[in-house]
């Protein structure tokens, strides 16, 4: 684990050291959003994010009341401004700072400084962004998919795959859990509602000879999915 290093507590203009250029250029159009944060429609917004120009590779956006206060600036990986990285402030709605501390891949990491409506340090907070690197989502922005199809194809492989012993009294389905990770391997492959062993065990095995799928991602970013498919017979 990294050692947490203090943010200073002095940041520089987001705007007025921005590098502009590179042939890059954010998309222009306001993202309206809500109390908190989420993307919205106008009519429900309390807050809208533009961009601001480019810091180097980063993009720089604001987010603003919608009366035109400054809510929040910072840096982010993309010209759609989803994905956080670097540096970030956020404003009291006296424009004090309110707190201060920087981004990794759309997670807060490090130590967060922190204030009161006045100016006055508040307790700090610190972000670890090792406990967000093995997460396990059951449901993830962008889910992961088997290589030769959809699901209906996943389970048609399976079904194919599997050898009824003679004489088997096997019907209905069996659900099946495996967990795509982040390269698209399969991990903890296993039946979880079956009914016979050998068929069950069929099941994992051809599952695993699916491995490697394209795998799921949250803001762009390859995460780790639980998958339960059930296989009917």
């Amino acid at each position: 684990m990294r050692p947490l290093l203090p943010i200073p507590f002095v940041f520089l203009s987001l705007v007025s050291t921005a590098a502009f250029g590179g042939g890059k250029e954010p998309k222009a159009a306001k993202i309206y959003l809500s109390e908190v944060l989420e993307p919205t429609s106008k009519g429900k917004a309390a807050y809208y994010l533009q961009p601001e120009g480019m810091d180097g590779d980063l993009y720089i956006g604001k987010i603003y009341t919608m009366d035109g206060k400054v809510k929040a600036e910072g840096r982010f990986r993309d010209p759609e401004l989803t994905i956080e990285e670097g540096p970030f402030v956020f404003y009291h709605p006296n424009g004090k700072v309110e707190s201060q501390g920087a981004y990794v891949m759309g997670n807060k990491t490090g130590v967060w400084l922190r204030f009161d409506p006045w100016g006055a340090p508040l307790a700090e907070k610190v972000y670890n962004p090792d406990v967000l690197a093995n997460i396990l989502y059951t449901r993830a922005e962008t889910m992961p998919t088997f290589r030769g199809g959809d699901e209906r194809a996943f389970v048609r492989t399976v079904k194919e795959g599997v050898k009824l012993p003679e004489g088997s009294t096997v019907k209905g389905s069996v659900m099946a859990s495996f967990v795509v990770e982040k390269n698209g391997e399969l991990s903890d492959v296993k039946v979880i509602e079956g009914q016979d062993k050998a068929v069950d065990d069929q099941v994992v095995d051809v599952i695993k000879s699916t491995s490697p799928w394209t795998p799921g991602a949250d803001k762009g970013v390859p995460v780790r999915v639980q998958m339960r498919v059930p296989v009917q017979f």
